[in-house]
C-alpha cells in the first residue's frame, strides 16, 4: 500500500543484541551489498532476526550517508574485526511499512515526517529502517521508523531532580484530558477532517506546554529553568562530541592553554561537515547563532514571520510563534549546545538566549559562558 491508505503506528521497540558495522555508503545499491556482506561475514545460526540501517543525520562525511548497518544475533559475534557486538537500545517510533517500488520510498518518507511534523512531534538526530523483506525485490517491505525525541519524559525527569516530586506534581497540573494525544490516528477519514483534528490537537499540545513552561518559570530560578530545559534538547550523537573531547584534550597536552584549546575546536568546528556555523569567542563567552531549518525558504522571505517560520526547527512551536511561549522555553535549543561544549572541555557550562524567534527575532542566538577559572 502506498499514499494515504499507509497507517502509521506508534511503538516502542524492544533493545536488541545485534552484530553491526559503521560505513559511509553513497546509495542504495551500495547498502545492499553491504548488507549482504555483512550476511556472509556472520554465523549463519546467530543472526536473529532481520536487517536493519541506522541513517545518522549528523555526520563528518561530506557526502553520501553515515549508517549503521546490522542484524540481531543470539550471541555475540567476534568473525570480523570490524565487525560491532552490542546492545541496541529501545526507542520509541513512528513506524510506517513500506511496500512498493524503491522510488516511491521517497513518498512514504514524505508521509511519515509530514505525520509527525503536523502533531508537533520531534525526532531524535537518525531514523532506522528495518528490512522485512529482500532489497533486491522490486517490491521490497521496508518498515520506516522516525525516531521520537521523548521531551516530555525528559522534561519530568529533570524538574523532579531539581526541585522535586512535588514541584513536578504542580508544574504538571497544567495536563489537560487527551491533550497532545499523539497515539491516535487520524488516517482513513476525509482529508478536511483529519487537517481539523491535526490543528486542533497539536495547539492543545501547545497550550499545555506554554501552562507548564509558565509555571516552571514561576517556580525556578534562571539557572534552574536552564538546567531543567537544556537536558530536554535533542540528543546530539556522542561521536561528534568525541571528536570535540579528542581536539581539546590534544591542544592542552600540546600546549596547556585551556582558551588555545577551545580555538582549536572553534576551529575543527568550522571546518568538519559535522557542524553547521562556526562560532566565536570573546573572552570565557562562545556566541552561537542557529542556521535556519530551510535556508532557501529562508533566504527568500520578505518579511520577519515568514524567516521566523523558515528559521525554528521545533514542529510545535513554529506554527505557533506569535502566541506566547515564554523565551524560556528557548533553553532547550540552548541544552545543544551545553552538550557540545561541557563534551568538549570537560567543565560545566552556562548558556544565555541572545536573540530568540519567542522574542520576535529573526533568528536564534546563544552565549555559551565557559567557567571563569579555564
Amino acid at each position: 500500500m502506498t499514499g494515504k491508505d499507509i497507517l502509521i503506528a506508534k511503538k516502542k521497540t524492544q533493545s536488541a543484541l545485534v552484530a553491526s558495522r559503521l560505513l559511509n555508503i553513497q546509495n542504495r545499491l551500495e547498502l545492499q551489498h553491504a548488507i549482504d556482506n555483512l550476511k556472509k561475514s556472520l554465523p549463519a545460526d546467530a543472526i536473529a532476526g532481520p536487517p536493519f540501517c541506522t541513517f545518522n543525520f549528523i555526520t563528518s562525511y561530506p557526502s553520501g550517508f553515515d549508517v549503521e548497518i546490522g542484524f540481531p544475533v543470539n550471541q555475540s559475534v567476534t568473525s570480523d574485526s570490524d565487525v560491532n557486538t552490542r546492545l541496541l537500545p529501545g526507542v520509541t517510533v513512528l513506524s510506517l511499512v513500506h511496500s512498493g517500488p524503491h522510488q516511491e520510498l521517497r513518498e512514504s518518507y514524505k508521509r511519515l515526517y509530514g505525520y509527525a511534523s503536523e502533531r508537533g512531534i520531534i525526532s531524535d538526530e537518525f531514523n532506522r529502517e528495518i528490512y522485512l523483506d529482500d532489497l533486491q525485490s522490486e517490491i521490497p517491505i521496508i518498515e520506516l521508523q522516525f525516531v521520537v525525541h521523548e521531551w516530555d519524559e525528559l522534561l519530568a525527569r529533570h524538574i523532579e531532580r531539581v526541585k522535586g516530586t512535588e514541584v513536578l506534581h504542580w508544574v504538571m497540573m497544567g495536563d489537560e484530558p487527551n491533550a497532545g494525544n499523539d497515539d491516535v490516528s487520524s488516517d482513513g477519514m476525509p482529508d478536511v477532517n483529519r487537517d481539523a483534528i491535526d490543528a486542533v490537537a497539536t495547539l492543545m499540545r501547545f497550550k499545555k506546554l506554554r501552562l507548564i513552561i509558565d509555571r516552571l518559570s514561576g517556580v525556578t530560578s534562571k539557572f534552574e529553568c536552564f538546567d531543567i530545559l537544556s537536558r530536554c534538547a535533542h540528543n546530539f550523537p556522542d561521536s561528534q562530541i568525541d571528536k570535540l573531547r579528542s581536539v581539546y584534550q590534544a591542544e592542552m597536552a600540546r600546549y596547556g592553554d585551556p582558551l588555545g584549546a577551545v580555538d582549536a575546536v572553534i576551529s575543527f568546528m568550522g571546518h568538519d561537515p559535522g557542524w553547521k556555523d562556526q562560532p566565536r569567542r570573546e573572552g570565557h563567552v562562545i556566541y552561537s547563532s542557529k542556521q535556519p531549518r530551510d535556508p532557501d525558504t529562508y533566504n527568500r522571505a520578505t518579511s520577519v514571520k515568514e524567516k521566523a517560520r523558515a528559521c525554528c526547527f521545533c514542529p510545535l512551536i513554529r506554527d505557533h510563534l506569535d502566541a506566547g511561549m515564554p523565551v524560556d522555553f528557548c533553553y532547550c535549543g540552548a541544552g545543544w549546545y551545553r552538550k557540545q561544549w561541557e563534551g568538549a572541555i570537560n567543565r560545566p557550562v552556562r548558556v544565555d538566549v541572545i536573540h530568540s524567534l519567542l522574542k520576535g527575532d529573526d533568528h536564534c542566538s546563544f552565549a555559551i559562558h565557559l567557567p571563569e577559572d579555564l
